[in-house]
């Protein structure tokens, strides 16, 4: 078979697979948002726990693609949640020749001294799309090392992930703090802004923090990892849990802003990875196909220069 016929073969199952859930097919649909690693890799894990009896085993290339695929998942975007320098090198080795893995969102601690030469080595491969920072210590963002080191991605052309975890305002406040220091930065804020969902509308002052968030033309915010960002679990699989908080997120970002990630395989604990697509599809179909291809794709190839289009 040629590469154009399988090309074609494929996007014709993705098609038909998303059609047998009830789903409209997309042009591309992208997860931004997976983990990949071993735990039976001698190193030291600071993630996940050793106790987590889902998720404390190894998670790897060939379990998650065909459960992505038989979703309709044409593209991804790997992000890196070790702290080791050297796992960077070690993912992208995993999926090397891979087209599938179309990017990594990898990981440099933002305090080293010597923070861009290590970004320039890694760059060396265009798989890297990004990084998320964390370290051995928590990161103040007001640092003045962490922001020139900030400043440095955003002039390597490269997005910052940022990972909030609690969802309160002051994360939020954190991260509103970075994009107006740095507005040439591309920041894409994982798992609706770190919110907790309870089932409940969101408190009027936690609104408000995200419209002045908004404001920075720079800042994205990914619809992902729904089901370990909610208090009841295992989290309720309706989108009616969600649906008020994702609504200020909707009226703040836009179509043009927010992405596509699961958090896979973090989504376990939950139901299958065909229910986490379900579930937000079933809130973005509402704002129509043109919301749909964006939040899919367009959104994603925009944040971390894919090569869609």
């Amino acid at each position: 078979m040629t590469r154009f016929n399988q090309i074609i073969s494929a996007i014709f199952i993705g098609s038909l697979s998303l059609q047998a859930q009830g789903i409209k097919p997309v042009k591309h649909l992208i997860d931004t948002h997976i983990h990949f690693y071993d735990t039976t890799r001698d190193i030291e894990m600071a993630w996940p726990p050793k106790n987590d009896v889902v998720l404390y085993k190894p998670h790897l290339p060939r379990e998650y693609s065909n459960l992505a695929k038989a979703s309709g998942v044409t593209g991804v975007v790997i992000v890196e949640a070790s702290d080791h320098l050297e796992d960077n090198r070690w993912v992208l080795n995993l999926v090397a020749g891979d087209d599938f893995y179309m990017g990594l969102v990898g990981n440099i601690d933002v305090y080293r001294e010597d923070f861009e030469e290590q970004l320039t080595k890694l760059k060396q491969d265009k798989r890297l799309v990004g990084l998320r920072p964390r370290g051995p210590k928590p990161i103040h963002f007001t640092d003045k090392i962490v922001l020139k080191n900030l400043k440095t991605l955003a002039d390597h052309n490269l997005t910052m992930d940022y990972l909030t975890n609690g969802g309160g305002i002051p994360g939020i406040e954190t991260i509103d703090t970075v994009a107006r220091a740095i507005p040439s930065l591309r920041i894409v804020v994982n798992h609706c802004l770190g919110y907790n969902f309870d089932g409940n509308p969101p408190p009027q002052d936690w609104a408000k923090a995200v419209k002045r968030l908004a404001e920075n033309k720079n800042v994205r915010c990914k619809i992902s990892g729904l089901y370990q960002r909610s208090v009841p679990q295992p989290a309720p699989q309706s989108i009616d849990h969600y649906r008020s908080v994702l609504e200020v997120l909707w009226k703040n970002f836009g179509k043009e802003r927010l992405i596509y990630g699961s958090n896979w395989p973090v989504t376990k604990h939950t139901g299958t990875y065909k229910s986490f697509v379900q579930l937000v599809d079933s809130f973005i179909s509402e704002k129509g196909q043109d919301a749909r291809e964006h939040y899919y794709w367009k959104n994603a190839a925009t944040s971390y220069r894919l090569p869609l289009n």
